[in-house]
């Protein structure tokens, strides 16, 4: 008996696989250490994974997209970018494409947007809306109805698949010339999805009952576009220049909705593809020999499901295949996350999450972590310390940094400092030694209303407030003075009144200006004058004079037709 069938062994007897078997290390499933995200407030409907693990994006029902960044959270576990891309739209998918420089992001609307990967207030770019009012969709640029879906392409970064409610799955190009005046994006082919008639029912009908495509998935390979179907069919599309109609239908794959498809990787191929249903069953499918007369290579009836994004996913080395059991708010089994062996489809593992029903299921190669994102707003990270690397493994045990006393010192704009004024120079001083915290609090004391303010007088007597405050008394003193005023205080509220009193007085003593043109100008020259433009003068200049108010002629020229029948005729 071998080193692997040993280790089978204890797992198919359910023993804790915290302690691989020498150099089995990368064997074991990361599946015996756990940490929770808290994420959303309502489901998590959606979650990606940079191309690097670095970075994971989660969209849920609440309508927000969260950014996480595993190198620079703590156990806090708190996003470094929210938006909310739609209001009051939920998010249906989230994809890094394979550069891993911009994000997909599908909401229950009739538009895809691209982000990037910092989480931009604005989207750098967004898909075209369609014309409701065309019957065939393959005339038209974009969706018309809700999106459903949406993936990158895994070898192309510019290209991308959306899936609608319309009956169509919409190829996308990024280098795609943009359209009207919001320069968006028209998509560059069109997929239909047919019914039983092998009629694509779009338009309107998707939402009154039509056919139409619930998720859509690229082959690792890029080599098959999947859609799973609302009547419980997959329709499968091959790569080629020019789309029609679907090459492979799985008319009874299922007997409700799909909510999921998936493919097994091994190597370079992609020969079994996993689909996940309302049915409470999960099937797989030889791409190989894809047709309904053959059926499914297997069928895994037990797993009830009442969430129509219910997932499935794959490990990355295509060994395993992963999804959820829930069985519903009034059963008693709790909800569970199954894990089935590829080569024998016998069950490898099964994990209790008791009442959070497991929705969207992630695997990065980078991480071999297993993301589990659930009903109640969380994303439970699988790990194993033996096999897993980053992801998880960079905040576990991280604590917050605490922000010390002096740095909040510095919190904000700093002090700005009058380099001429000597109390300033020393608190300058003062600051570049390490006294911030001193400084602050004699500027919190001084600015307390408590404070009785300082009078005229009352001061230091080389302040220079006070010495400014007793000139302005002299100045307004004076003033009162040459203007005959009785007081400063300024008892009249009514100004022109107080002018007013006094315009006799200046009339006959003038003080300020009038003193000055006495002798040159006694009597007061007004310019009534007013600026006239070129047209309003010849204006003015037609208008003179005497002229018919009638015809515009000075020699009249209008007849007068209540005399003219009055003269007599000439007679021959």
């Amino acid at each position: 008996e071998t080193e692997g069938e040993r280790e089978r062994e204890r797992e198919s007897e359910g023993e804790p696989d915290d302690v691989p078997l020498p150099g089995h290390e990368q064997e074991c499933l990361p599946t015996s250490h756990e940490v929770t995200i808290p994420a959303h407030e309502k489901a998590i409907t959606a979650m990606s994974f940079d191309p690097k693990g670095a970075r994971m994006v989660t969209g849920g029902t609440d309508g927000s997209v969260r950014y996480f960044d595993f190198h620079g959270m703590s156990e806090a576990k708190e996003p470094f970018r929210v938006l909310e891309p739609v209001d009051g739209h939920m998010v249906q998918s989230l994809s890094f494409n394979a550069t891993g420089a911009i994000v997909l992001v599908v909401c229950s609307d009739s538009h895809a947007r691209i982000y990037d990967r910092d989480g931009s207030s604005r989207p750098i770019q967004s898909t075209v809306k369609g014309d409701l009012y065309v019957r065939d969709m393959q005339h038209t640029k974009g969706h018309t109805q809700m999106l459903t879906d949406g993936m990158w392409h895994p070898l192309v970064p510019e290209h991308w698949i959306t899936s609608s409610i319309d009956g169509t799955v919409r190829i996308w190009d990024l280098k795609a010339t943009p359209v009207g005046m919001d320069q968006v994006l028209p998509s560059v082919h069109v997929l239909k999805t047919v019914d039983k008639r092998n009629v694509c029912t779009g338009g309107a009908a998707g939402r009154t009952g039509g056919l139409y495509p619930c998720c859509c998935m690229y082959s690792p390979d890029a080599k098959m576009i999947a859609g799973g179907c609302s009547d419980g069919s997959v329709q499968v599309f091959f790569d080629k220049a020019r789309y029609m109609r679907p090459d492979r239908i799985l008319r009874s794959a299922h007997t409700a909705a799909v909510t999921s498809v998936a493919f097994l990787s091994r190597g370079s191929d992609s020969q079994l593809m996993v689909t996940r249903s309302l049915d409470s069953t999960m099937k797989i499918w030889d791409c190989r020999m894809l047709s309904d007369a053959k059926g499914p290579v297997k069928s895994f009836e037990d797993l009830p499901c009442g969430h129509e994004k219910a997932g499935v996913c794959t490990s990355p080395d295509g060994r395993y295949i992963v999804a959820g059991a829930s069985p519903g708010k009034g059963a008693a089994a709790p909800a569970t996350v199954r894990v089935y062996d590829s080569l024998d489809f016998a069950l490898a593992k099964s994990l209790d999450f008791g009442a959070k029903a497991p929705l969207r299921f992630c695997w990065p190669k980078e991480l071999n972590q297993l993301v589990v994102s659930t009903s109640v707003g969380e994303v439970t990270m699988l790990y194993s310390p033996f096999s897993s690397k980053k992801g998880a493994l960079h905040f576990v045990g991280k604590k917050a940094k605490r922000a010390s006393e002096q740095q909040g010192g510095f919190a904000g704009q700093g002090p700005i400092f009058n380099m001429s004024d000597p109390t300033d120079i020393k608190k300058f001083w003062a600051t570049g030694h390490g006294n911030m915290q001193s400084i602050r609090r004699q500027e919190a004391r001084q600015s307390q209303k408590t404070l009785t303010p300082i009078r005229p007088g009352q001061g230091d007597k080389n302040a220079g407030s006070s010495d400014q405050m007793a000139f302005a008394a002299l100045v307004l003193k004076s003033g009162a003075k040459q203007l005959h005023l009785q007081n400063t205080t300024g008892q009249e509220k009514d100004s022109q009144k107080a002018l007013l009193a006094y315009a006799d007085k200046a009339e006959k003593n003038p003080v300020f200006v009038d003193q000055a043109y006495s002798k040159t100008q006694p009597t007061k020259l007004l310019d009534w004058s007013v600026d006239e433009s070129e047209g309003d003068k010849r204006m003015s200049a037609k208008m003179s004079g005497d002229f018919c108010r009638k015809c515009g002629q000075k020699q009249c020229r209008c007849i007068d037709y209540s005399v003219w029948g009055s003269k007599k005729r000439k007679t021959s």
